[in-house]
């Protein structure tokens, strides 16, 4: 088998860079807020500030992805689960329509007096992000669940790309929910994000008999699919009849390059699937 640790560095480098522009543009959006400044509306008018909660949630999601580069196990775990905590808390909070409490702590805790609440799609990022952290900080991460984890973070890759998309041409992609909408800053945090946890998962996958990751395909074809579904719900959420016609032909190549690679990945898929054996493990053998 080809040495899967050849290119280690490079994955680990990548790993601490995503981390720290995550973590780093977090910390900023707070810093600017507790300084009753806007950094969304100064850099791009159409967005939206930031939530407070949701800056709070990729500076801890970024200070994680350090804590996995640099081997600090339980501060990425006590990172993780305070994060964790708070989404599902935001996510109940709706549910059951107590109200933004914990956003409402977490403003005042800024001095942040105008604020929006945390969009639907950023909570998803969240979720999905906080969800592949704690399948990386496992006794257990270096078998199957690296794959899990890098399809998780492809889901948040392609989540953010369609945001960012959106912001850029101008089809607000990034609404998901009326008077909702993702900032763009939160877009530029979820795919900074997401190739985060991919890198953390490449650095010690395991590599098939052509050299390639074995969970590839199956997380290519996971974040195309992610990106025409996220648009898709955009439309239907978010009043698509509203859409302006030459603004939309704007998002075709990226729909089109989405579906063709879901296609080659989905079908690359099929062939490792068909092409592996069964094979059963030796009890109490573990391998990196």
């Amino acid at each position: 088998m080809p040495n899967e640790y050849r290119v280690g560095p490079i994955y680990h480098a990548g790993l601490l860079v995503s981390g720290g522009m995550c973590a780093g543009l977090g910390i900023a959006i707070l810093v600017a807020q507790a300084l009753h400044r806007m950094p969304d509306t100064n850099l791009l008018p159409a967005s939206v500030p930031t939530p407070p909660a949701a800056a709070l949630g990729f500076a801890a999601c970024g200070l994680a992805l350090i804590g996995i580069g640099l081997w600090f196990p339980r501060i990425t775990s006590l990172l993780t689960m305070v994060t964790l905590s708070m989404v599902v808390s935001l996510m109940a909070e709706r549910v059951v329509g107590a109200g933004p409490r914990v956003e409402t702590l977490i403003a005042a805790s800024l001095r942040v007096a105008d604020w929006s609440g945390v969009a639907p799609n950023t909570l998803a990022v969240l979720l999905f992000g906080t969800a592949a952290l704690s399948l990386r900080h496992t006794c257990r991460w270096f078998e199957k669940r690296l794959g899990a984890i890098a399809i998780l973070g492809s889901i948040v890759f392609a989540i953010g790309v369609v945001a960012s998309m959106g912001y850029i041409t101008g089809v607000p992609t990034y609404v998901w929910q009326p008077g909702a909408p993702m900032s763009f800053l939160s877009a530029i945090c979820s795919c900074v994000l997401g190739l985060g946890i991919i890198m953390s998962a490449c650095r010690y996958s395991e590599l098939d008999e052509s050299g390639r990751l074995r969970w590839f395909s199956l997380a290519v074809c996971a974040g195309a699919l992610t990106i025409n579904l996220t648009t898709v719900v955009a439309y239907l959420c978010a009043g698509g009849q509203t859409w302006k016609q030459a603004e939309v032909i704007r998002l075709l190549p990226m729909m089109i390059v989405s579906g063709l690679l879901s296609a080659l990945a989905a079908r690359q898929v099929r062939r490792q699937g068909a092409s592996i054996p069964t094979t059963v493990s030796p009890p109490g053998v573990r391998g990196f």
